[in-house]
């Protein structure tokens, strides 16, 4: 059932972008209007929610890397526990599995414009219960430290891992580092060409 016709305002925006969004109207099936109408409902939706376009939409392009690398979401309990059986076991392999994901969404983030800095909002994402993520460069280098009262130190070990993994598919070679209970401390820099 179309909805009823309201009173309408006149928008302004560059031609460029004008063509743009007839184009995607065009390939929805969709008037212009009608087109633009949701994309500015969505707008609004978002800042009712708190959030920016700009924010919902990198947030999905990580979920995207997540989706890719077939990634499972689990209960953080259920994984400590898994990881605390596992690592008496298999720990060596589970640290090369960890490392190895890392890798592999180290591959996927380098379609990223910026792919550092979306691997730095991956780990901020809370998937692995990490509460803060600070990245600071400096020239070639780049020191990471992730911080988190919850995270036992079994699952500090393999996030460790990981960072290790994609920062080392994003071409950045490790300088030292250490993790502990809740903290994961890591250096790395770029090698020169």
């Amino acid at each position: 059932m179309p909805r009823p016709e309201k009173d309408k305002k006149l928008i302004r925006a560059p031609e460029d972008l004008v063509s743009r969004l007839s184009e995607a109207a065009s390939l929805e099936g969709k008037s212009f209007y009608r087109y633009i109408s949701e994309v500015l409902e969505q707008a609004v939706r978002a800042f009712e929610m708190g959030r920016s376009l700009e924010e919902i939409i990198d947030r999905f392009e990580l979920m995207e890397v997540h989706r890719e690398a077939e990634s499972t979401f689990t209960p953080k309990e259920a994984l400590d526990l898994l990881v605390s059986k596992a690592e008496d076991a298999e720990g060596d392999s589970l640290m090369r599995m960890w490392y190895s994901t890392g890798r592999l969404y180290g591959m996927y983030l380098k379609r990223f414009s910026d792919p550092l800095n979306a691997f730095i909002r991956l780990l901020g994402d809370g998937l692995w219960g990490i509460k803060r993520v600070e990245a600071n460069s400096e020239g070639g280098n780049i020191a990471i430290r992730c911080v988190s009262s919850i995270i036992p130190e079994e699952r500090s070990r393999l996030v460790r891992e990981f960072i290790e993994g994609a920062m080392h598919s994003l071409g950045y070679e490790s300088e030292g580092g250490e993790s502990f209970r809740g903290i994961i401390s890591l250096r790395f820099f770029k090698p020169q060409s």
